[in-house]
């Protein structure tokens, strides 16, 4: 009998152990930010990576998203990475990457082919206590570039309506919240809505975290779409509890 409660224990354990794992291991994706000089037909293109990593976390680039995996430690995310253009759907040449900030190392370097989806990834590693903001580019010569020009009807064909206003609230959320570790998921596909006098309103919802609790948030942005600039910005906080984050 003792033998037999002894091995329920032992699997109990272990089942206990595999499932820590697996909630210790977390990943988001998003669209890229578009940098001033956006060009996808451009001969050079690079990404410069801003990623907050506490522990450890594998950082992917395909096509216009980056994938970041934590894979220990808390929660690792974005803020406020940049590319020239999308990583190809095709080969590569001079595929590298070099750290501008960060205490810890960056390893495992893959670079994008036909057997991985052409996905580049790189994992960093941050050994030290506390969390630490990550500065990496990540830079290719585009073989199969063409370069167009400009239509003369988009003087602005590299402004992102969609990330300007999520950085607007990203900003506004931060310096209400300044503890070092929260942070916004901006988590659905917002919503675009015309508004007279060459006015657009973007919404969407996100995530607010931090070490302590999560709450959901809803956000909205007005846009001159004619000069693109991002006339105004609010956001909302939902649930109950704890109340730390404002």
């Amino acid at each position: 009998m003792k033998s037999k409660l002894l091995k329920m224990a032992v699997a109990g354990a272990l089942a206990a152990c595999g499932m820590a794992t697996a909630v210790a291991q977390d990943n988001y994706s998003y669209r890229l930010g578009r940098a001033p000089d956006w060009n996808v037909g451009a001969a050079d293109g690079m990404c410069r990576l801003r990623i907050w990593v506490d522990d450890r976390a594998q950082v992917q680039l395909r096509g216009d998203q980056i994938i970041v995996n934590t894979s220990s430690g808390k929660r690792s995310f974005d803020q406020g990475s940049v590319c020239t253009q999308p990583l190809p759907f095709h080969a590569v040449d001079n595929f590298r990457v070099s750290t501008q900030q960060g205490r810890g190392q960056v390893i495992e370097l893959r670079e994008p082919t036909r057997r991985n989806n052409y996905t580049g990834a790189v994992t960093i590693v941050d050994p030290q206590n506390g969390g630490e903001t990550y500065e990496l580019v990540m830079s290719w010569r585009n073989p199969n570039a063409a370069v167009p020009p400009l239509a003369a009807n988009d003087p602005y064909p590299w402004f992102d309506e969609t990330r300007a206003c999520q950085d607007r609230v990203r900003g506004e959320f931060l310096s209400r919240n300044r503890d070092g570790d929260a942070y916004l998921e901006f988590s659905s596909v917002p919503t675009r809505d015309e508004m007279s006098g060459n006015r657009e309103r973007i919404s969407g919802e996100a995530w607010a975290r931090n070490r302590a609790e999560s709450r959901q948030l809803t956000y909205e942005c007005v846009l001159n779409d004619r000069t693109n600039r991002v006339l105004s910005s609010t956001y909302e906080l939902r649930g109950r509890g704890r109340v730390s984050l404002q």
